[in-house]
């Protein structure tokens, strides 16, 4: 069964406020829209795209634009992970670093380093 998410879900997969959890976790300041099968609760990827970032962001100091492919998430290959996999790979405490590997939509791969910030609002 194929299921689509909402990018706000998908935004708060990656991206939950400190406040939620028990430790700081940090924020990166980007919203996605993912491609799996499956359950919701773990799906099969099939391709994570940014679908927003957020100004002055993490993210957007590191050149992320929407449209753009994750394809690694800490040396990790997105297409065929199960979600919960990757998922434990992006959840950082304030200060750590998030290494993505990106596809743009002229077929560059590029390689970013993004360091969690704590959420201002």
């Amino acid at each position: 069964m194929q299921t689509r998410f909402s990018a706000a879900l998908l935004a708060l997969f990656f991206s939950l406020s400190p406040a939620v959890w028990a430790g700081e976790r940090g924020y990166f300041g980007f919203a996605l829209s993912i491609d799996g099968n499956g359950m919701f609760w773990n799906p099969t990827l099939r391709s994570v795209k940014i679908d927003k970032v957020s100004p002055a962001s993490p993210a957007a100091l590191a050149g992320m634009v929407s449209g753009d492919e994750i394809i690694e998430v800490a040396g990790k290959p997105v297409s065929g992970a199960k979600g919960n996999d990757l998922k434990a790979h992006v959840e950082k405490d304030l200060g750590q670093p998030l290494q993505l590997k990106l596809r743009r939509a002229n077929g560059e791969e590029v390689a970013v380093t993004l360091v969690a910030v704590a959420k201002t609002w």
